[in-house]
Parts: structure tokens; C-alpha cells; sequence
């Protein structure tokens, strides 16, 4: 007969292989109903269809390429409870260029329901949560002109070891006076980010959490931050700003009053720039929190 750490070993062997087949279905029959997963320090999941969602995500993150194996485990019961403390290996391609490993010591909780073990909590972080209260993070901005992107980058900068950086800074001091079209807006700000990917992905690396104040405002912006975030595996956010037209122009004109931006965008060049806008989508697996 088989003890019930070898039962609970074959189980999560089984739920690792639905991990790495991407047989997200079959990988929710290993939770309860009410089950939590620690997707990375400070956000937690929690019921079968936000776990599904999340590893659906993962996936998208690592490339489709994730693999996950347990080495040593430790298997504590309590009657019809059991904390697992395993030693979770991952490794996978975020790029083809950027091959990623690790171990993690992981605590996992599992209740012996009357259809069999059931995970309840899911935590391969471990003990890391208690020294990862402050884990570098890339903040990332996504709204239309004025519609509050600068003001909450600013805001988010305000956490320790937390850095800004300002896409209309920094194109204001390299290219003073010679940005006047959008053709030479979008010019200058490729240059910029293939200048800025490396110090980014250097600042990140170094234990600091970044905010990009760059527009998060169409596919193409960011795949680029996508990029970062795969190439240093940090934790990463996309805060968009769902503001309607009319108050963007509303803070527009108010901007331009009061000379506090670098730049001055009539309403014209608004609704131009407006038009290439493109919310963020689940498919680009960025965790968006709408502001």
C-alpha cells in the first residue's frame, strides 16, 4: 500500500506533467473548488478559473517553454491535511537567446477530499514571500494624452528602491526643438528605446523596480516592454488608465494653460495620435490593473 507522501509525490508529479503539456483542463482537476495560488509576491489567485487564467499566462511568459520537476520533498500530514515542502525546479526559453532556470523551495497544501488529494494552496515562492515585500518590478503606463499616465508613474516612483524613468524627459533633452510631427515623435522615441532596453534591463537586474513613463499604448510599445520583462524575469504590472476622450481633453487643454509638460499637443494632434491607441488584450498576458 502506498503511504500518503508517495500518493501526494505521483500526484504532484502528474500535475507538473499537465504544467508542461499546457493541459490547463486537465491541470484543474489537482485543485479544490476554493483553492489559492501564489502567482508571485503580492498577488494571489484564488478559484479554478482565475488559477486556469493564470497558468494560461505563465505559459504565454515563459515562451510556451516551461518546464517544471520536484527534487527532494518533506511531507508533513495532519489527519486529512498535508503540507509538502518541495525543492520545485524550473527551467524554460523565455527567448531563444535567454534560456531560464531555477529552484524554489515550495510549500504546497493539499486536503484529502472524498474524491482524492486536492491541492488547496499553491505557493512555490516559499518562505521567498517573506524577503520579496519589495521584489523589482516593472511598472508599466498605458492611457491616452493626459489622461493621467505622468501623475500615477510619479506616484509609483514614491516606493523605495524604485526608479522613474520619463520618455518625454529624456526626448525633451536629447532632441530639443526637433520634435514637431508625430513622424518625428515616433523617430526619436525608437531611438530611445533601443538606447534605453539594456540600462532598463541593468537597473532591474540590480534589485531596483523601474516605472516607464513611455505610452503602453499600442502592441508594437509593448512587445518592447514585454521584451524586458522575459530577458530579466521580474515581476511586472501594466496600469492602464481607462479615461474617456473628453476628459483627456479636458486636462489636455489645462496642460497646455499651464505650461507644465514638456510638450504641447493641440487638439488636433489628439485625435491623430488617439486613432493608433489600442487597449491592452488578455492574449498579450501583461497582468493589467485598471486604474
Amino acid at each position: 500500500m502506498k503511504t500518503k507522501a508517495q500518493e501526494l509525490q505521483q500526484f504532484i508529479e502528474s500535475a507538473d506533467s499537465a504544467i508542461n503539456q499546457e493541459d490547463f483542463d486537465g491541470l484543474m482537476s489537482f485543485y479544490s473548488d476554493d483553492a489559492t495560488l501564489v502567482v508571485m509576491p503580492g498577488k494571489t489567485v484564488s478559484g479554478k478559473d482565475h488559477i486556469r487564467k493564470a497558468f494560461v499566462a505563465i505559459a504565454e511568459h515563459f515562451n510556451h517553454s516551461l518546464e517544471v520537476t520536484q527534487g527532494e520533498m518533506v511531507v508533513i500530514e495532519a489527519g486529512d491535511t498535508a503540507l509538502v515542502i518541495a525543492n520545485t525546479q524550473l527551467a524554460a526559453n523565455r527567448k531563444s537567446d535567454s534560456p531560464f532556470s531555477m529552484d524554489r523551495n515550495a510549500n504546497y497544501v493539499f486536503k484529502k477530499l472524498a474524491d482524492g488529494w486536492r491541492c488547496v494552496i499553491d505557493n512555490s515562492y516559499g518562505s521567498e514571500l517573506l524577503t520579496k515585500t519589495n521584489v523589482p518590478t516593472l511598472h508599466m503606463v498605458c492611457g491616452k494624452i493626459a489622461s493621467g499616465k505622468s501623475t500615477l508613474a510619479r506616484q509609483l516612483a514614491g516606493k523605495p528602491k524604485t526608479l522613474l524613468i520619463s520618455e518625454d524627459e529624456w526626448l525633451s533633452r536629447l532632441y530639443p526643438g526637433d520634435i514637431n510631427t508625430l513622424r518625428d515623435y515616433v523617430q526619436c522615441a525608437a531611438k530611445l528605446r533601443d538606447m534605453m532596453s539594456s540600462h532598463i534591463e541593468q537597473l532591474l537586474r540590480a534589485g531596483n523596480s523601474v516605472v516607464l513613463d513611455f505610452p503602453a499604448n499600442t502592441p508594437n510599445t509593448r512587445q518592447w516592454m514585454r521584451d524586458i520583462v522575459n530577458n530579466t524575469g521580474v515581476a511586472h504590472c501594466l496600469h492602464y488608465l481607462n479615461v474617456s476622450d473628453e476628459e483627456c481633453k479636458i486636462r489636455l487643454r489645462r496642460r497646455n494653460e499651464d505650461g507644465s509638460h514638456q510638450f504641447t499637443t493641440s487638439e488636433t494632434e489628439f485625435e491623430t495620435i488617439t486613432q493608433y491607441f489600442v487597449a491592452p488584450s488578455l492574449g498579450e498576458g501583461f497582468n493589467v490593473v485598471e486604474e
